[in-house]
């Protein structure tokens, strides 16, 4: 299995949003997040090829980010995962992921600090924060099966303006 983490990409600040009588988990990407998230989308397409499962968290911004991921690859369906919620806890998202199938490619966009201890948990079996995804960053891991605590190879992590920068195909 292929695993690419992805943290939604930039919204709205949190602070304003809920004090102008918003909720967190209505908080919407802004303009210019959605236009990073556009090209970065369209350069991970060189990288991935194909995506089987597109999951995001239920969260209007992770839900916005996975759109426009889905739009890059062709529009393939996607599904909100209550697992994937910061208030999760890591260990949820393998349990979800462990029922994935093993040659899938397997799109997850998350939240911090979630996405960390995923990764910590993933990798080296611990939920502690090996990777620090910024907004719109990617990390793409691979197991030879299944996913499982502990068993994930690191393949690469980018920070989005690293991902926009690669050439596209």
């Amino acid at each position: 299995m292929k695993l690419l983490l992805v943290r939604h990409a930039i919204a709205e600040e949190a602070g304003v949003f809920v004090a102008a009588g918003g909720s967190d988990a209505q908080r919407p990407l802004t303009e210019i997040g959605r236009k990073k998230m556009r090209k970065g989308a369209n350069r991970l397409r060189s990288q991935l090829g194909q995506i089987d499962i597109l999951a995001c968290s239920p969260l209007l911004r992770a839900r916005e980010t996975a759109e426009i991921i889905a739009r890059a690859f062709g529009d393939p369906p996607f599904v909100e995962r209550s697992e994937l919620d910061y208030s999760q806890p890591p260990e949820a998202v393998v349990e979800w992921l462990a029922g994935c199938p093993s040659g899938a490619t397997v799109v997850a966009v998350g939240h911090e600090p979630q996405l960390g201890l995923l990764s910590g948990l993933l990798l080296a079996d611990a939920p502690r924060p090996l990777i620090a995804f910024r907004k719109g960053g990617v990390a793409l891991l691979e197991f030879r099966g299944r996913a499982a605590a502990g068993e994930g190879v690191l393949h690469w992590a980018l920070t989005a303006g690293q991902l926009r920068s690669l050439k596209q195909d």
